[in-house]
């Protein structure tokens, strides 16, 4: 069982004690802009607007133009992400075209009245801000639907490379990944969580990413953060519940040591 934290959080009485994290609503991080391409609504680092540019041109959506690159890698989730390089540049990308969860996903689909990309961008600027490992928003685009009543978005973000997933990682050898290092550093970025009152209502083992670093060690990345909430004082013990959950349902379908190991970990 992770150790408890101090009920009082080292972040209280600053803008993280509110659920939206460091940039209020309606405001981009430092080096973000706003402009319009095309139809789309696009907000980007001041270093990738032009990337964002060249791929709006050549298809009316960043979905699009990722899709249609012959050299991309797909990855697995809700729906299909892609993993491309930016436009003559060395630099990887993932590419996401955004989708409802849930029992109404099949009506609502990918249809937003407010969209969830300028959350996922504001808390995860928020998150590695205060050192939580997580990937970089490069940028999104919105694009009006029912004269600008509804939207859909594809978000942008840095690839982590040579990562690979919690629930990979502990249901079967990989290799380069040891379990029980890939299980302390998923308790060290549950630590980071609970530290700042962040609560992850999603965190199952597929959104946590498993990488090294240049060092060599393990680290854990938390992604699809644009549900995670702060000023949660019980963030703790939510993370902790919702991971087990996710780790026990893993393992009663295809039971493995790795798993048993995170479960016993995590108290359950």
């Amino acid at each position: 069982m992770i150790s408890q934290q101090d009920t009082i959080s080292p972040f209280a009485g600053s803008p993280i004690s509110t659920r939206g994290g460091l940039i209020p609503e309606g405001m981009l991080p430092s080096g973000y802009i706003e402009k319009v391409i095309r139809d789309a609504r696009v907000v980007s680092h001041g270093s990738t607007i032009e990337y964002f540019q060249e791929m709006l041109v050549e298809h009316s959506t960043l979905y699009g133009w990722a899709a249609s690159l012959p050299e991309r890698r797909g990855l697995d989730g809700r729906r299909t992400a892609w993993a491309v390089p930016l436009p003559g540049s060395d630099v990887r990308v993932v590419v996401r075209h955004s989708h409802h969860g849930g029992m109404l996903s099949s009506i609502t689909r990918d249809l937003f009245r407010t969209p969830r990309a300028d959350d996922e961008l504001r808390i995860s600027w928020t998150l590695r801000h205060v050192g939580i490992p997580t990937p970089r928003v490069l940028g999104y685009a919105l694009y009006p639907q029912a004269g600008g009543l509804l939207w859909r978005a594809d978000v942008v973000t840095r690839e982590i490379l040579d990562s690979t997933d919690l629930s990979n990682v502990l249901s079967q050898p990989v290799k380069d990944f040891d379990q029980t290092k890939a299980i302390e550093a998923t308790i060290t970025m549950l630590r980071q969580l609970s530290r700042t009152w962040a609560y992850h209502p999603d965190l199952n083992l597929k959104n946590v990413l498993i990488a090294h670093t240049e060092t060599g060690e393990l680290q854990a990345y938390v992604i699809d953060v644009d549900v995670l909430r702060f000023a949660e004082k019980n963030a703790e013990s939510l993370n902790v519940a919702r991971m087990l959950r996710s780790a026990r349902k893993l393992q009663a379908m295809r039971a493995s040591k790795g798993l048993a190991m995170l479960i016993e970990r995590l108290g359950g």
